[in-house]
């Protein structure tokens, strides 16, 4: 009997969960194949993902400085959409409270800030667990297993040398990742998304 890539649970009849959330293609992506990546699930932790996965969504749009065409349609479209459902003023109430003031030498600017939201790493977790058992590393990986947060360094060159590329749609998303000979973590991840926020991950042995 399959398992659950999330929660290990044996499944009579596994659903199918996209590693990376579905909700980050815009319209222009309807007909894209080349990133849709799936893994089994059970029907509680395929559930369990949809309102983290929004709020990720809407949190990775406004990050960065880099305005992509997908970013601008899904703001343009879902997102702004979204604000008009019942649940619209919680979802921009939300985004508010990461919008932090900060002083250039341009003047004072706005940003947001994905590391500094549980939710937002969340989901970056989720992704790597996914991953982990797409590309046959591990079946299944418990949240509590992997470390993930915003990239805030330059990647040193020997890490960087060792990391399998993977250019799934690079407007979307991309990542790169290295199975470990270490005894006490398993891979190591470096996600981006939208040609701008980038993720650094580990999985726990």
């Amino acid at each position: 009997m399959p398992l659950c890539s999330y929660c290990g649970r044996e499944v009579d009849k596994p659903e199918r969960e996209h590693v990376f959330p579905s909700c980050l293609y815009p319209k222009s992506k309807s007909k894209s194949k080349v990133q849709r990546l799936t893994i089994k699930a059970c029907r509680e932790c395929n559930g369990s993902w949809a309102d983290d996965e929004a709020h990720f969504r809407n949190v990775l749009v406004l990050s960065g400085d880099n305005p992509n065409l997908p970013r601008q349609e899904l703001w343009s479209g879902p997102i702004f959409r979204s604000f008009s459902e019942p649940d619209g003023h919680r979802r921009m109430d939300d985004i508010l409270d990461l919008i932090k003031p900060i002083k250039t030498e341009n003047g004072l600017r706005h940003a947001i800030y994905p590391g500094n939201d549980e939710r937002v790493l969340r989901v970056v977790r989720k992704i790597i667990r996914g991953l982990s058992n797409y590309h046959g590393l591990v079946p299944f990986v418990p949240d509590d297993k992997v470390w993930a947060d915003v990239l805030k360094y330059e990647i040193p060159e020997d890490l960087a040398t060792n990391l399998i590329y993977h250019h799934r749609e690079q407007d979307i998303a991309e990542y790169m990742f290295e199975e470990t000979n270490d005894e006490d973590i398993n891979s190591a991840w470096i996600i981006r998304f939208f040609e701008a926020p980038t993720f650094v991950g580990l999985v726990d042995e």
